[in-house]
């Protein structure tokens, strides 16, 4: 092989190499703890993702004294950007609450949107081994 082919062929390593790591998706899969700063007061919130490409599912379980259900719809994590969709139902009825984060590593921070009730803001960590 020509010194000028194996120079073109190490460049060609190299470049994908050091494009790796920028193509590279983080994920968020795992159980997050959520802390809610609503207009009711603080809301503790477990949160378990799963991710399949940029993609996001999960489920949710809130801290507070009154049943209710809840569930994860539209989850997309693209760009170090974590948007889903939180449905939550307490009593036969249902609300929906848009949520979007700025995930860095095991933490993020970010808004929660509730019509009629403004922005939230919020920040989640996640639990070791999740």
């Amino acid at each position: 092989m020509s010194r000028l082919a194996r120079g073109f062929c190490l460049s060609l390593t190299v470049l994908a190499l050091a494009a790796s790591p920028a193509t590279a998706q983080q994920s968020v899969a795992g159980t997050w703890t959520f802390i809610m700063n609503a207009p009711q007061g603080v809301v503790e919130m477990t949160v378990v993702f799963a991710q399949h490409g940029t993609e996001v599912t999960g489920s949710a379980e809130m801290e507070l004294d009154i049943p209710m259900a809840t569930e994860i719809s539209d989850g997309l994590f693209e760009d170090g950007t974590l948007s889903f969709l939180l449905h939550v139902g307490v009593e036969d009825q249902w609300f929906t609450v848009e949520m979007e984060a700025e995930v860095d590593g095991d933490e993020m921070t970010g808004e929660a949107y509730l019509p009629e009730m403004g922005a939230s803001s919020f920040t989640a960590k996640r639990s070791e081994g999740g």
